[in-house]
């Protein structure tokens, strides 16, 4: 009896854990690139005490946090395994360590983040070192240098700290639009004008950058400055820059906490992350391209799926402005889709039936969806438009504009064999008087 006892246990335990797991699965948000995150700080500089809400927000959403204290030694900082990399997500605090440029190379962090590794830095007047300002200056983002911070007299106090009663993200894909009440000490940066960049914060039009040892220098005035600003390559890979450490402290998370949450989802793919889920083109009536290559004119449909990630599965993406265009070196034609059929994972997208232009040669068939903010899509097959053959042309009695030609070609054509019957039909012969010669 104690062994069936035992063993009706045994069978509820397991019975309960396969029923709660798929609520876990649904409740815990994971990111769409990977959770293994790499935390790099200066002990001088951060505690991390200081930043137990914000870690504790990552670890929420199933992040798997690694820490590495910077010190005095120049013990390099491992951040791939052969080709395969170690960490999905990276994390740099301000460092002022001397160490730091030898144990991170800008070529490292530049081959971590070509190779798809996201990277959250964070920078401070008192901590910008020499491999982190070179690597954001590869991106176009340009801090402050040190000791320069962000002062306002309208907004601030004299410890340099801005009040951000309204602040508001430049871009809503990167943080949720709203009114947030921000507090900020730190620097600020100036922006390339690349269009991989996307600005998030930016600074009042009443502050400036100004150098706290000699007052005479400046970094930013107004409006030309940014606090927070993001960078997404063409893979897709992503990063984000604030100029203050303690926006992510706990001493202000009551103010900055939603604001933070939200730039960490977009950075390490929580949010507005897009996938295709497939395209295809054929002809109205249903034929594949192998099975009839297409000729000028013909009728095509052409469809696509997308799916975003929404923290933890692939959900349909609706939007009105997803565009198909027919390429040979410029767009032949450039048609906005249409939605059509929804799934459980993905939306999918139309042109409707329309017609090859009259045109033969090697086109390209492309869906080129980039947004700031959202993931980009790219989906392209290039494909062979034929002309038509020659028992394929329409006779000539088939085109209307033919038939005054026609008419004016038999007209003649009548007209010369009635001329030539009645010549010869209608001619009197000629008469000769016959007579007897005399010699």
């Amino acid at each position: 009896m104690r062994v069936v006892g035992v063993f009706r246990n045994v069978v509820r335990t397991l019975f309960m854990a396969i029923a709660v797991m798929p609520i876990l699965t649904l409740v815990e948000a994971k990111p769409a690139f990977g959770s293994r995150t790499l935390v790099i700080y200066d002990q001088r500089l951060t505690e991390l005490d200081s930043y137990s809400t914000f870690f504790n927000s990552l670890k929420e959403r199933s992040h798997e946090l690694t820490y590495r204290a910077l010190g005095n030694d120049s013990t390099p900082i491992s951040l791939f395994r052969g080709e395969d990399r170690l960490y999905d997500n990276l994390i740099v605090y301000p460092v002022r360590s001397r160490h730091f440029n030898k144990q991170l190379s800008v070529e490292n962090l530049l081959d971590f983040f070509s190779s798809g590794g996201q990277v959250l830095t964070v920078t401070s007047p008192e901590g910008l070192s020499d491999n982190i300002r070179s690597f954001l200056n590869q991106l176009g983002i340009y801090p402050s240098p040190r000791n320069y911070y962000v002062n306002d007299y309208y907004h601030g106090d004299e410890n340099n700290t801005l009040y951000l009663t309204k602040g508001k993200s430049l871009n809503d894909y990167v943080v949720s639009p709203g009114d947030y009440n921000l507090v900020y000490k730190g620097a600020a940066a100036l922006l390339d004008n690349r269009q991989l960049i996307i600005p998030v914060l930016q600074a009042p039009k009443t502050s400036f950058t100004l150098d706290s040892k000699q007052s005479n220098e400046e970094w930013t005035i107004g409006s030309e400055g940014y606090l927070a600003a993001a960078f997404q390559s063409l893979h897709n890979t992503r990063l984000a820059w604030v100029g203050s450490e303690v926006f992510l402290s706990d001493e202000f998370s009551a103010s900055n906490g939603r604001f933070a949450e939200e730039l960490t989802k977009w950075t390490f793919g929580e949010k507005a992350v897009l996938k295709s889920v497939g395209f295809t083109h054929h002809h109205a009536s249903g034929a594949s391209y192998l099975e009839s290559p297409y000729k000028v004119k013909d009728s095509i449909v052409y469809e696509i799926g997308f799916s975003e990630w929404n923290g933890s599965s692939w959900g349909p993406f609706t939007s009105d402005d997803v565009q198909f265009e027919l390429r040979m070196i410029d767009p032949y034609y450039r048609i906005t889709l249409l939605p059509s059929e929804t799934s459980s994972d993905a939306q999918y997208y139309t042109t409707g039936n329309f017609s090859l232009p009259d045109h033969h040669g090697i086109f390209t068939f492309l869906v080129d969806y980039k947004r700031a903010g959202l993931s980009f899509i790219t989906e392209k097959d290039v494909r062979a438009i034929r002309h038509l053959a020659n028992d394929e042309y329409p006779r000539s009695w088939d085109i209307t504009n033919s038939w005054v030609y026609l008419t004016s070609i038999y007209s003649v054509i009548t007209v010369w064999v009635l001329f030539v019957v009645l010549y010869l039909s209608l001619r009197k012969p000629k008469t000769v008087e016959t007579g007897k010669k005399n010699n």
